[in-house]
């Protein structure tokens, strides 16, 4: 792997890019859900223009993506939060810390932007994704499941 990593934020030129990483990372880890709305996708600085939505480069391609959104303060815990979202790397590019360069620059806006806490959900089967979340200290908070329990994920949350 070069060396030649930046994380910054999306532009509207990014779109076509964004939504490729995010579906072939998706579609790599049989988590891809077509019938979903992903048009927050073509449109990431407009869709998350109250949140930030991050591109990852190596040797200037973008390899990750992920975005943050805020959310209502947690009933449990009144804390601020925010949900991270859309976070996907490229599968050559796995392994290699793009993922955990993504996470930790979306937890510094979200800390600067006062935000106390982070949640997010991943797929039920997505292994690696969760010891991405797991490794950075993200606790596992409950098991969700939508269309029926057709659509099952694993809900993470960690304190800023």
């Amino acid at each position: 792997m070069s060396d030649a990593r930046h994380i910054r934020r999306a532009t509207s030129a990014d779109a076509g890019r964004v939504r490729a990483v995010y579906e072939r990372a998706m579609r790599d880890a049989d988590a891809y859900l077509a019938a979903a709305d992903h048009s927050d996708l073509d449109a990431p600085t407009e869709a998350y223009a109250d949140g930030a939505f991050l591109v990852g480069e190596a040797d200037g391609e973008v390899v990750a993506v992920g975005g943050l959104r805020p959310v209502e303060p947690g009933q449990d815990d009144g804390l601020s939060a925010v949900e991270m979202t859309r976070v996907a790397v490229l599968p050559a590019q796995q392994g290699l810390g793009h993922g955990r360069a993504i996470v930790r620059a979306l937890e510094d806006i979200a800390r600067e932007r006062g935000a106390e806490r982070v949640v997010l959900e991943t797929g039920e089967e997505q292994y690696a994704a969760q010891g991405l979340y797991e490794s950075l200290g993200y606790e596992r908070v409950e098991r969700v499941s939508y269309a029926a329990g057709q659509i099952v994920g694993v809900r993470y949350a960690t304190r800023l």
